[in-house]
């Protein structure tokens, strides 16, 4: 599971965790609930988000 919400996370497709574990639950993950259940894993989400999604709108541009 964790894998699979580094994933989505570097695909520059989610906007953070939760939309995340949103998505993860959507594929029948039923615990991603609980692996969201610690801000060090949701910041360490975020921030691969927001990279992911800078490095696509920085492609975008050119």
């Amino acid at each position: 599971m964790w894998r699979e919400a580094g994933k989505l996370a570097v695909s520059g497709d989610y906007e953070g965790w939760f939309a995340i574990e949103s998505e993860l639950r959507s594929r029948g993950f039923p615990r991603a609930k609980l692996l969201f259940d610690n801000d060090r894993v949701r910041e360490k989400l975020d921030d691969i988000c927001k990279r992911a999604r800078e490095q696509r709108a920085d492609a975008n541009r050119t």
